[in-house]
């Protein structure tokens, strides 16, 4: 069978099963065509009224669903843009059998239908719905522009600037606050600065629908809704330019709240002449990517609570550096970081910094690189050893710190020192067994009972120089060397100590999150590559290889209290 021959019968196989699912739920449909792109086109009965719908018959696409196309009505309705498309699925989740294109295509239309249906019945619903989307139905408008801005849509009326300027024959629009720099991915050179007004209504005026265009008496009607402090905005804006009979361009951007939550932000290009709307000058819908902190955050998944949390993270290498990294991604908005360290070539197959930071100190790397990627991040970076840092340090506004050192006496010493401290912190010690063997994560509180120092015991309650939940047993050589003392290092790979660090990562999060108390986690590796250098582990490490870390192993992690601790409860 020709490729002709088997569309042709797809298509038919495709009004069938849109005939029989018709039929199969009592719907009256009429079948009127066939496009000439092989789009079914169908007439259906619904409650209220008829809907005149198109669906496509050839879609080849895995990863949604055929098109569908409303035919225009002349009303605005949920989840259907300017043009008709019918938005029938988010594609969150969506499986597909390739083999059934003619069910998926009656599934299709029926899933558009029921979807036109529900809110064709629920007026009150329906406008709400569809003012939900309205950035997305906005920038389905004719001539409309997409635009990038860094203006926070928090209601406060004012002017703003935006530059604009021709790249290869294509608008770009970039927003700023007034007098503020331009967002660091705008490129703004050889575009002049120029006001545009944000107001904030409690609701926008409809935009058109299918045929009617955007025009300049939708300005002025948004102006006629304004506030009295909005139109003394709006005169700054629209005012005369020296030659009065000289017609401008002015922008106004709009935020309306949405009832889902959230604000939604519409720009309009538009005329003016003798300090008003040009009513005969032609108008540019715009739509906006906020490039704001306050919005990334949001739309990124980063917690709001968070954003009040300060995080010192001593030890930025392998694993310090990936604990920032995540701690920043989930929302924390302040970070300390404290390491001595310059970046090496020793370190670029397991440090998240580019190789562009050689010979460059770690925390003056790190604050650059997760500023720039963290929107409203703010860095403190101190490139010194975590003692000095310590002996000087203000920790009335710090919410946690984590040391990620992997030097047993060290980390002692920073735990009785913090323990010293009247205010109430919680202290996360992460380190990295060699090679495959796994990692820990010790989660412990400047004032209480279950300390560091508790896993420096033997089983007798004798104070050791070995952790009790060690997986490698003490008095072994593993670090390896490749040109010599100066190279010493000790083996184990990126993935591990990134593994490491989300755990230790989530550890500090769930105490910042309210979890209260001493807690142990850990990972244990299949211990292959140990094995192959006749490394010799410990009980505890094969233990943990069958174990699930819960509150049983954290207890026996940390067994009774110690004098440290209990000196201090």
């Amino acid at each position: 069978m020709g490729a002709d021959s088997a569309n042709e019968a797809l298509v038919n196989a495709c009004v069938e099963a849109v005939r029989q699912a018709s039929l199969d739920r009592g719907l009256q449909v009429e079948v009127l065509e066939v496009t000439p792109e092989k789009y079914v086109h169908v007439v259906v009965d619904g409650a209220s009224q008829r809907w005149d719908v198109k669906i496509e018959c050839l879609s080849e696409s895995l990863t949604r669903l055929p098109r569908v196309r409303l035919q225009p009505t002349g009303s605005l309705h949920p989840h259907v843009g300017y043009y008709g498309t019918v938005c029938v699925s988010d594609n969150q989740g969506l499986s597909l059998d390739p083999d059934r294109p003619a069910d998926i295509v009656a599934y299709t239309f029926l899933a558009a239908f029921d979807l036109l249906e529900k809110w064709a019945a629920d007026k009150v619903g329906s406008d709400a719905e569809f003012f939900n989307e309205v950035e997305g139905y906005w920038g389905g408008l004719p001539d409309s522009i997409g635009t990038s801005g860094a203006i926070d849509a928090d209601g406060k009326d004012r002017l703003v600037t935006y530059y604009h300027k021709l790249q290869n024959k294509r608008p770009q629009w970039f927003f700023t606050e007034r007098d503020a720099e331009p967002h660091k991915s705008f490129d703004v050179k050889g575009a002049a600065a120029q006001s545009a007004l944000y107001v904030h209504m409690e609701e926008l005026v409809p935009p058109p629908a299918h045929p009617e265009k955007l025009t300049a008496a939708f300005v002025a009607a948004v102006r006629d809704k304004m506030s009295t402090s909005q139109l003394e905005l709006w005169a700054r804006l629209v005012r005369p330019s020296s030659n009065k009979n000289h017609p401008k361009r002015a922008v106004l951007l709009i935020s309306v709240p949405r009832a889902a939550g959230g604000v939604s932000v519409v720009g309009i290009e538009f005329g003016t002449r003798n300090g008003d709307v040009d009513l005969n000058a032609p108008v540019k819908p715009l739509t906006m990517r906020r490039l704001t902190a306050a919005y990334m955050r949001e739309r990124g998944g980063a917690s709001a609570a968070m954003f009040s949390k300060h995080v010192v993270v001593i030890g930025c290498g392998a694993i310090g550096a990936v604990i920032a990294d995540a701690l920043a991604a989930t929302g924390v908005g302040r970070l300390t970081l404290v390491d001595y360290d310059e970046y090496s070539e020793d370190n670029v197959f397991r440090h998240i910094l580019d190789p562009f930071w050689i010979d460059t100190s770690k925390v003056f790397g790190l604050k650059f690189q997760l500023e720039t990627h963290y929107p409203g991040l703010k860095v403190t970076r101190h490139a010194t050893n975590g003692q000095d840092w310590l002996r000087g340090a203000d920790l009335s506004d710090v919410d946690a710190v984590v040391f990620a050192l992997g030097l047993p006496t060290l980390e002692q010493a920073f735990s009785r020192a913090l323990r010293k401290k009247s205010k109430q912190l919680p202290m996360l010690f992460t380190w990295l067994e060699p090679l495959d063997l796994g990692g820990h994560s010790v989660l412990t509180w400047t004032q209480g009972e279950g300390c560091l120092h508790c896993l420096y015991r033997d089983d007798e309650g004798v104070p050791s120089l070995q952790s009790r939940i060690a997986f490698l047993a003490p008095n072994q050589p593993v670090s390896k060397t490749i040109t010599g003392c100066g190279s010493v290092f000790v083996p184990y790979g990126a993935l591990q100590s990134r593994r490491t660090a989300l755990m230790a990562a989530e550890h500090i999060l769930s105490a910042l999150s309210g979890t209260t108390g001493p807690s142990y986690r850990y990972w244990a590796g299949e211990g292959k590559a140990a094995a192959e250098q006749n490394l010799q582990t410990t009980p505890w490490w094969d233990a943990a290889r069958t174990t699930v870390p819960s509150d049983a192993q954290s207890k026996r992690a940390f067994g009774r209290p110690c004098k440290t601790c209990r000196a201090t409860k």
